[in-house]
């Protein structure tokens, strides 16, 4: 059986769940790997079941409580992302202090460390209806195609953010972000299946414009 990576690292997600699974079935209580892996797989699966994306979310608050880990493990948690395949694509799931029993009311993402030195700022408005996600060194022209912005204004560029940073964007709400060029060779492969290739390569931008407009990306 070929796998792709994706599809290796959600196996190893569920093993390393399972074994929390049974560990806490013999009334032990949960290191930050367990629970962090417990929490994420239940998220996978109640998304797998074509919950709607709010069950989703409830769903990562219910799997366990701060008796059900080790002390201190709480404040080692305080966060959960794990993006889960849902009917209609993948979508990134954040849980704020999971092991606390109840969702926030209104959680803030800060306000985004920006670079120095960027060369570009859009304003990015998500038309869809759950919080998207876009890492640091993703090809931002490739971003979800339910994030509006302008698209050709993007080729070649990436969010001005720290390696491992991650910009998120609420439902109707508008944010104005800040890129920079990649750097390196250049060459960009399955970002978001627009661009396999050189950035710069004649005609490559002209391309993946119409390629997007195709498959619907706003602002292209």
């Amino acid at each position: 059986m070929r796998l792709l990576p994706q599809e290796q690292d959600r196996l190893l997600l569920f093993l390393a769940a399972e074994l929390a699974r049974k560990r806490r079935a013999r009334g032990l209580q949960l290191n930050q790997a367990e629970a962090t892996a417990l929490i994420a797989d239940e998220v996978c699966e109640a998304a797998r079941d074509g919950r709607s994306y709010a069950e989703v979310v409830a769903t990562a608050y219910r799997v366990l409580g701060e008796d059900d880990v080790l002390d201190g493990v709480r404040a080692l948690v305080p966060r959960i992302e794990v993006e889960a395949l849902f009917p209609d694509g993948r979508h990134l799931v954040v849980a704020e202090d999971p092991l606390g029993g109840a969702p926030p009311a209104a959680p803030q993402e800060p306000p985004a460390p920006w670079l120095d030195g960027a060369v570009a700022r859009l304003e990015v408005v998500n038309e869809g209806d759950v919080l998207i996600g876009v890492t640091s060194h993703l090809h931002f022209f490739e971003a979800n195609r339910r994030l509006r912005f302008d698209r050709a204004a993007a080729w070649g560029m990436r969010l001005a953010l720290p390696a491992r940073a991650k910009c998120f964007f609420a439902p109707g709400e508008p944010r104005e972000v800040a890129l920079v060029p990649i750097g390196g060779d250049r060459v960009v492969r399955g970002h978001g299946d627009l661009v396999d290739g050189h950035l710069d390569a004649p005609g490559a931008r002209e391309a993946a414009l119409e390629h997007a407009r195709e498959l619907g990306f706003l602002g292209a």
